[in-house]
């Protein structure tokens, strides 16, 4: 009988065994510490994410890692979360599935309405903002109320957060390598977020890597509507969908290829062409018809990307009525959840914290700046969602998660930090537990959270031009 490599084991292969059994054992220990209501939770939940945070920076020096293991981890690390308890966000999504199948739209009633009073639940009085209708995107709410028609349960919730975040992992193996999907697969962020949590992210990233990978494939109109199925789900995708709208219309590869004939006439114009007015007059005409020909597909383009929130938005708008967002709840309005540029602004102008439209400003000319100068989706998704995340007046531990799947390309050394500063947002539920209710972070919990992803992603940045400049110029040189 042949035996076992010991130094084989604890050599080569003594990151990938390590970085394993904590995240593993990280999460059987974090089990007990989702009820963040509970005094004392919170530093338990902490130490828990500490050890998968180990594992998870072990993970970084891993060299290679066969199949079966990696999707056993995986998977694995994701199942033990199913028992914790859910973030409170679970509850709001169960309630509005719940009540559509009674015949009530969450959009023109919030959860505590009147009329609603005869069919609260046993759970009710946990679902937060109780005095706010929906402001989910209404693809979003059908799969709530699918969900719920199965069985309103935090089980059958989860399981498909789970379902869609395990989707993502696959559809980055058909790409890169298993040792490079371990920054989305073995994040503690990730595998907290989905199936320790139940946030229902993974639902929009999953259409959104699957509108990456069309996208870079040139199935552009896969990838419109793709992305469309995102931006039904979360309204953040909506800008990419403008990105890859404005690619089209600047596909030079498609005009070499697909439009032959085209250059071919140009071509003869030129060839006949006797006089240089005639010429001047052909060619201009003839670049008007090419460029008409990308507008048109571009705007069939954006027509199919908004096609799914069109269709989905049926179930839920009447004539003269499609009220999909409640502009007029002072959380949208003016909530706040350690936000980072908000906040230095609040320090010059405290009435600026009455109103969040105003860093849809700011917002808008940073992804047309985006849109003019970026021409790959990973670098523009990536750019995005961190000039979305800075700005946002309202941030989440989990919306950090939208970043990281495009890390797996970039290798982003802020999207990696990130991943673990993040927990530090938690503190907030630990003081709430103990009766300060008072939402803010201080300056140095703040710029602790902060400071890691944006110093990290400017190191990656400059590294990344520095790179695409040194490329350039071999390239030059080799010519």
């Amino acid at each position: 009988m042949e035996k076992v490599n010991i130094n084989s084991i604890t050599g080569k292969n003594r990151p990938l065994l390590l970085s394993s059994i904590l995240i593993l054992v990280g999460a059987i220990i974090i089990i007990p510490y989702g009820d963040f209501q509970q005094p004392g939770t919170v530093i338990k939940f902490w130490i828990a994410i500490s050890i998968m945070s180990l594992g998870f920076i072990i993970s970084w020096t891993i060299k290679s890692i066969n199949s079966a293991w990696f999707w056993s981890v995986t998977i694995l690390a994701r199942l033990i979360l199913i028992p914790m308890e859910a973030g409170n966000d679970i509850w709001r999504y169960l309630w509005e599935g719940y009540i559509q199948n009674l015949g009530f739209s969450p959009y023109d009633l919030a959860p505590n309405a009147v009329e609603l009073i005869p069919y609260r639940t046993e759970w009710w009085s946990l679902i937060n903002h109780p005095d706010t209708s929906a402001i989910y995107p209404p693809l979003s709410e059908l799969g709530f109320r699918l969900l719920a028609a199965i069985n309103p349960s935090v089980l059958i919730f989860k399981l498909a957060f789970i379902l869609a975040d395990l989707g993502i992992c696959w559809l980055l193996s058909r790409k890169f390598s298993l040792e490079k999907i371990l920054i989305y697969a073995w994040n503690p962020l990730i595998i907290y977020s989905f199936a320790g949590g139940g946030h229902y992210d993974s639902w929009f990233i999953f259409p959104l890597v699957a509108a990456w990978l069309a996208f870079d494939n040139y199935r552009w109109y896969w990838s419109s509507f793709l992305i469309g199925i995102s931006v039904a789900i979360k309204w953040m995708s909506l800008p990419i969908l403008c990105f890859v709208v404005w690619q089209k219309i600047l596909d030079k590869d498609e005009s070499n290829t697909n439009n032959i004939s085209q250059i071919d006439e140009l071509n003869r114009t030129i060839n006949l062409a006797k006089r240089e007015q005639k010429l001047r007059l052909g060619c201009t005409k003839l670049t008007w018809k090419i460029l008409y020909q990308k507008i048109k597909q571009a705007g069939f383009l954006l027509l199919i990307g908004l096609l799914p929130m069109c269709i989905a938005a049926l179930n839920f708008c009447e004539p003269g009525k499609c009220s999909l967002i409640p502009t007029s709840s002072n959380f949208v309005v003016k909530g706040r959840s350690a936000e980072f540029i908000p906040y230095l602004v609040s320090l010059i102008s405290e009435q600026s914290t009455q109103y969040n439209w105003i860093y849809g400003i700011p917002l808008a000319l940073g992804v047309g700046v985006l849109i003019w100068n970026t021409h790959r989706f990973v670098n523009f998704a990536e750019s995005y969602f961190f000039i979305l995340l800075t700005l946002s007046p309202i941030v989440h531990a989990w919306y950090f998660t939208w970043l990281i799947p495009f890390a797996v390309a970039t290798r982003n050394l802020g999207i990696k930090w990130v991943s673990l500063s993040t927990f530090i947002y938690f503190i907030l539920t630990y003081r709430q537990s103990l009766g300060d209710n008072n939402w803010l972070l201080t300056p140095m919990e703040r710029y602790w959270l902060w400071l890691p992803l944006i110093i990290g992603f400017i190191w990656s940045y400059l590294k990344y031009k520095k790179n695409l400049e040194s490329s350039k110029i071999n390239s030059e040189l080799s010519r």
